[in-house]
């Protein structure tokens, strides 16, 4: 079973982290939030489509960095609206 609390509050630090500019990092904790949502069949399948794909062609963000970044943080913020719904938070927003 997902514990979305959890995976809400690693997506908040992920975005933190890539707002600070450190891309290597938030990549880890993509793949530590991708592995938690694994745990669930139908909607972690889901929620993993979102930001799995950075994982896969991470390798890419050196030819463009800052547009990396930005299209990461904006999945993120994707994921991170889907998760608060599911919590049934209302989404706060952050700039």
């Amino acid at each position: 079973m997902i514990d979305f609390r959890k995976v809400a509050e690693e997506v908040d630090e992920a975005i933190n982290i890539l707002d600070s500019g450190d891309v290597p990092e938030c990549l880890r904790r993509c793949e530590r939030i991708v592995a938690e949502l694994r745990k669930g069949k139908v909607v972690g399948e889901a929620l993993v489509g979102l930001i799995e794909p950075f994982l896969i062609h991470a390798d890419e963000y050196k030819l463009d960095e800052r547009g990396f970044a930005e299209e990461l943080r904006e999945y993120l913020g994707m994921l991170r609206y889907a998760l608060r719904q599911i919590l049934g938070e209302e989404e706060v927003e952050t700039q």
